[in-house]
């Protein structure tokens, strides 16, 4: 498969961000797929299950930030 990208630069000439075309990006997103075993999907599941149960067991992102910076 040959890309094609088109790149997007700041006001000092950093590259920022990177444009393909959606037919391009089709395709690379289907090569790219990758399958997920079965026993992730059901530790997923799980987790998930524990969560709805108890969504209290949750730290806000900002929480940690203080602990980590204190």
């Amino acid at each position: 498969m040959e890309v094609h990208p088109q790149y997007n630069y700041d006001k000092n000439g950093n590259p920022v961000g990177v444009f393909i075309s959606i037919e391009e990006w089709n395709e690379l997103s289907q090569e790219l797929q990758i399958d997920i075993p079965q026993w992730q999907k059901d530790a997923l599941d799980i987790e998930l299950r524990e969560l709805e149960a108890n969504p209290n067991r949750l730290i806000k992102w900002d929480d940690i930030k203080k602990q980590l910076l204190s």
